[in-house]
């Protein structure tokens, strides 16, 4: 046993000594960094509106807009609203129950309604957009139109979607 380990001890001291080839290679990278700051805005709309029968205007406002991409906008769009399946209708305290539908004409002139017959959905169309600092106006008129009554306060929300898109 004794001259097991006296032999491994010779092995590791001829080892140490004796030089040892190495073999390296050598490796280079190129290396490109691009940094890039995330969109930065602050969107105000209105947190409640009041219309009659002509409806009204509703100013929405985009401030602090900065890192905007090219090619980008900052696009809010009807999200849902407080109407059975997102209809946009308003429910009067009635007996019985009346509604009032609406319409929203957006800053291009497009006309977002729903209805239940045609199959017209208002949910994921845009209202307004921006790419800088500014205010942009959307119209929001009753439709009137069915049963309803004068008189009575018809209420209901809209839940608005805001996000940075492709530009259209």
């Amino acid at each position: 046993m004794k001259k097991k380990v006296f032999a491994a001890l010779m092995t590791a001291a001829v080892c140490m000594t004796a030089p040892m080839a190495v073999m390296a290679e050598e490796a280079s990278q190129d290396l490109t960094v691009n940094l890039t700051a995330e969109p930065s805005y602050t969107v105000t709309i209105p947190a409640s509106v009041s219309m009659g029968n002509e409806g009204t205007t509703v100013d929405v406002t985009a401030e602090d807009v900065e890192n905007l991409p090219e090619g980008k906008e900052i696009s809010v769009t009807i999200a849902g609203t407080s109407g059975y399946k997102d209809q946009m209708v308003l429910e009067a305290a009635t007996s019985p129950k009346t509604s009032l539908r609406y319409q929203i004409i957006s800053e291009r002139g497009e006309v977002i309604e729903t209805n239940a017959s045609t199959g017209a959905v208002g949910v994921g169309k845009e209202v307004v957009s921006f790419t800088e600092n500014s205010t942009k106006q959307y119209q929001i008129k009753p439709v009137i139109a069915g049963r309803y009554e004068y008189g009575v306060d018809y209420t209901g929300s809209i839940t608005f979607g805001i996000a940075v898109t492709d530009a259209q």
